[in-house]
């Protein structure tokens, strides 16, 4: 059997969202709280659609119906280096 992988960013395969869905996990909100879906480096642009087909097949509903959750890029993009700082900040000397 092959690995259909569905998160490229978490590794989250087909049967692992099929699993969560059979689960109880039918809602998508609650979906993306227990896999991760929609939480990696792409915010779901890569896998959205694909989830969203699924979990429709899945649970009966259309597409269109299904609420897409809300999803909460950095407020502004900060380089890398901004998080890796020789410094270690004692909150109670600010």
């Amino acid at each position: 059997m092959s690995k259909k992988i569905i998160c490229f960013c978490h590794d989250i395969t087909e049967s692992d969202i099929i699993t969560a869905i059979e689960a109880g996990y039918d809602d998508i909100e609650m979906l993306k709280r227990f896999t991760g879906i929609f939480m990696g480096p792409c915010q779901g642009k890569m896998c959205m659609q694909n989830v969203l087909k699924l979990f429709a097949q899945k649970t009966g509903q259309s597409i269109e119906s299904i609420r897409v959750p809300t999803l909460r890029p950095p407020v502004e993009p900060i380089p890398l280096g901004a998080l890796a700082t020789e410094t270690v900040r004692d909150d109670h000397e600010a």
